[in-house]
């Protein structure tokens, strides 16, 4: 569950990081994207101009008007003098026409002055000139200055599709970024609180278990009922249905524990030898069913730091599924093998098999696989998440393989304790 829970944090800190690099490429994309179309523009203008100048030249009656308009009154402007001028509007028709050719099609203001004169000119910042119109006009110093008042409007809607669709887009990942991690913190809250409730229960549960455990020790004593064989009989299923009871209580509690990161007494112990114990304590039941427990210890090196209850049940565990799960005489197979500074624990069966659609979640905690006809067996659910929980406490690995109708092995990973 810490782990889980790590695993969560990184996930959800990853996503935020990916999001706000995301927005910054996106941001840097449409800024190179609006500097590109710019350059565009200032090429498309420039070259408009040249065409202006072009036809300017071939227009003898315009070059002669904006000679005389610059050499009048020591004036820097032909605007002043020639904007209400028949040529002036046929100097606008010929920039009108040039830039359209372009596909610019926004409001201009242009002049015709003499840049020795123009005080304006270096540091008008919207402004383009020809610098070759000094030449076709016979007049040195004489520039076509154009500027477009809205420029940066006409730049912003030659992208504004990309622009939009990319703040959409920003938008919508961020806003399902958040509302996921609104639902995952509600989630989290509510598993929580059941998690809770769960466990209080459990608790609760435990004093009138030990009081039912006391009383029925008293009535089985009693001259009475130990003369009543029926009286006896009833005593017997209290105490088995007692002892049910107990064990399903108990691991509810450890796997809270184990949920909650406390872990038992933690020593260097020889599962070996706890596997061997584990499995004759099945004996009597094995027999019973007309099966067998084989142990095949080929692992020279069985100390692994662990805490020796815990790992107990997780063997007790999966040998009491190898059995419940079986719909014949049950064999078992528990093998100990080294490899590396690993012990490589198997518990293999010839059970009714997991399918393969239902392997990756038998280790969910409440999960429990379909038996089909097979209705006599019995559980919460909380087994092998409980096993699961464990080998992960003890930093180990845990596998399942699984043939359907053919049996199932679970596999374990323990480091070694040199």
């Amino acid at each position: 569950m810490m782990k889980n829970n790590k695993l969560q944090i990184v996930l959800i800190g990853l996503t935020f990081f990916s999001l706000i690099a995301l927005l910054a490429i996106q941001v840097s994309w449409i800024y190179k994207a609006a500097s590109i179309q710019e350059k565009q523009f200032s090429y498309s203008v420039n070259m408009a101009l040249k065409k202006v100048v072009d036809k300017m030249a071939e227009d003898t009656i315009i070059c002669k008007e904006v000679v005389s308009c610059i050499g009048k009154d020591n004036n820097n402007s032909c605007y002043k003098k020639m904007y209400q001028n028949i040529q002036w509007n046929k100097v606008d028709s010929i920039i009108k026409c040039a830039l359209s050719t372009y596909q610019i099609n926004i409001n201009y203001e242009f002049d015709i002055v003499d840049v020795r004169k123009d005080a304006d000119f270096n540091v008008c910042k919207k402004t383009y000139f020809s610098n070759n119109l000094e030449n076709t006009l016979l007049k040195n110093g004489v520039e076509l200055k154009i500027k477009f008042p809205k420029k940066s409007e006409f730049i912003i809607a030659q992208i504004g599709t990309l622009f939009i669709s990319s703040i959409v887009l920003i938008f919508l990942i961020s806003f399902s970024f958040f509302l996921i991690l609104k639902y995952y913190r509600r989630e989290k809250a509510l598993y929580l609180g059941t998690r809770d409730f769960i466990n209080n229960i459990t608790h609760e549960f435990k004093t009138p278990i030990t009081n039912i455990a006391l009383a029925n020790s008293m009535i089985s004593k009693n001259e009475q009922v130990s003369n009543d064989e029926k009286l006896q009989q009833y005593s017997e299923i209290i105490k088995a249905e007692h002892k049910k009871l107990r064990n399903r209580v108990e691991a509810l509690l450890d796997i809270a524990r184990i949920e909650n990161g406390k872990t038992g007494f933690c020593e260097t112990i020889d599962i070996c030898n706890i596997i061997k114990c584990t499995a004759d304590s099945y004996h009597v039941q094995i027999q019973q069913l007309n099966g067998k427990i084989t142990l095949e210890k080929i692992a020279e090196k069985c100390s692994v730091h662990a805490d020796k209850e815990q790992f107990q049940m997780v063997i007790s565990n999966l040998i009491d599924n190898a059995i419940k799960y079986c719909d014949k005489e049950p064999e078992i197979i528990i093998r100990t093998s080294n490899k590396g500074n690993l012990v490589i624990i198997e518990i293999e069966d010839n059970g009714i098999g997991i399918k393969p659609e239902h392997q990756k979640q038998i280790f969910e905690k409440y999960y429990r696989v379909p038996t089909g006809d097979l209705h006599n067996v019995k559980g919460f659910g909380i087994g092998l998440s409980t096993v699961k929980a464990i080998i992960e406490s003890m930093n180990g690995e845990i596998d399942v393989q699984s043939k359907p109708g053919k049996g199932t092995k679970f596999v374990i990973k323990l480091t070694i304790c040199e």
